[in-house]
This record gives C-alpha cells, sequence and structure tokens, in this order.
C-alpha cells in the first residue's frame, strides 16, 4: 500500500479544495550548485546537480523565478543543468524530482552581483614634508553598472576616512614612507579591489630632501 504525504491545496472561487499525492518512500530532492554559493557578478554561469536526489527519481525539473516574482523565468528538465544569469538580482530554483505521482522539492538561490567598481585615485603632492597637506582625487574612480557611492580610505598611518565625495585631504605629521589604499563601494553595496599609492614625508627643515 502506498502512504500518501503531499498536500495540496488551491482556492477556487472562494472554496478551499485539499487533495494529496501518493508520497514515495525515500524520495528526496537535492540541489547541488557549482559556484558553492551560487553567488558572483552578472554574467554569472551556475551548474545544477540533482544526481545526489534520493529515491527512484525518474524526472528532475528545474524552476528559475527571479525573487518576488510569481512567473517562472525558465523552466529545464535533467539531471544536471546550466544555466547563465545576465541580469543582477537574487532569483530561487527549485527543482523537483518525480517518481511516477509522487513528488519532492528543494530550494536554492541565486545571487548574481553587479560588477565591482574600479577605485583609482591620484595624490598630490606624493613627496611631501611633515605636516604639508596631500590632497587625493578618486574621480577617476568608476562603476560600469552603476555608480560609486562611497569612498574609503586608509592613509597608511593608522588614519582612516570615509568620505561621500571623490576628494579628501590629510597631513602626516610623521616622516616615513606610508601606503595609502582605496576601496570604493557602489550603489549595489559591492566593494572594489583596493588601490594603492605611497606618500613619502621628510622631516621639517630638511630643505634639500626634496
Amino acid at each position: 500500500m502506498r502512504r500518501f504525504g503531499h498536500w495540496l491545496a488551491l482556492t477556487l472561487g472562494g472554496a478551499l479544495l485539499v487533495g494529496c499525492f501518493p508520497a514515495e518512500p525515500g524520495l528526496r530532492a537535492v540541489i547541488r550548485t557549482h559556484p558553492d554559493p551560487a553567488r558572483g557578478p552578472y554574467p554569472l554561469t551556475v551548474e545544477f546537480d540533482g544526481s545526489a536526489s534520493t529515491g527512484p527519481v525518474e524526472q528532475w525539473i528545474w524552476t528559475i523565478f527571479r525573487e518576488n516574482e510569481e512567473n517562472p523565468l525558465q523552466v529545464f528538465s535533467g539531471k544536471r543543468v546550466s544555466c547563465t544569469f545576465a541580469e543582477r538580482g537574487r532569483y530561487r530554483v527549485y527543482l523537483e524530482v518525480r517518481a511516477g505521482s509522487a513528488f519532492a522539492q528543494a530550494q536554492a538561490e541565486v545571487d548574481v552581483r553587479s560588477q565591482p567598481p574600479v577605485a583609482a585615485f591620484l595624490a598630490t603632492p606624493t613627496y611631501v614634508q611633515e605636516g604639508q597637506l596631500v590632497e587625493f582625487n578618486a574621480r577617476n574612480s568608476r562603476d560600469e553598472d552603476g555608480r560609486v557611492v562611497r569612498y574609503l580610505w586608509d592613509f597608511g598611518d593608522g588614519s582612516w576616512a570615509e568620505t561621500s565625495d571623490p576628494e579628501t585631504t590629510h597631513r602626516y605629521s610623521k616622516a616615513g614612507t606610508y601606503e595609502v589604499r582605496l576601496v570604493v563601494e557602489d550603489d549595489y553595496g559591492d566593494l572594489s579591489p583596493p588601490a594603492t599609492l605611497k606618500i613619502t614625508v621628510y622631516p621639517k627643515g630638511c630643505g634639500s630632501c626634496g
């Protein structure tokens, strides 16, 4: 005798109809993704693998939805499928495995991010006396699919700054060589790899040092 365990509820004309489908013992849907986690900048290609599903599976049905949308973007069939996501956003991926009229489901999430921004900056001057003002300009930083909204500065002497303007200034109180690092953030919350530049500071009174 087959047991019943998968319930389906439908609302038609205000009436609630409740039915059930036969559940196959041991039938279980399992999703594996590559990359894992399924996250990265677009275009992002994700391989979905349902081969670890258990039970007498006869069909693997994959359905992809954009987050908060009810209409599916695509439906695939097969034990393993590959999909390329060309737009940033979050997606839900469902695997339904079927054995006769029985089925089981699993869900995975895909996070497609924007292309990361690129940090770039100049300093004027790069060879200064102690206490002299250094001007930093990061207007050459860019984001291919959005805009840069935040600049995170590490001046190399223990001082930090966070600005929304691409220009800032800093003074170094001690002689030495300092590596300045800049990371920028775009309007999607993605961070750039750091850009670096060295500032050399010489002691006051060292008129011939420059």
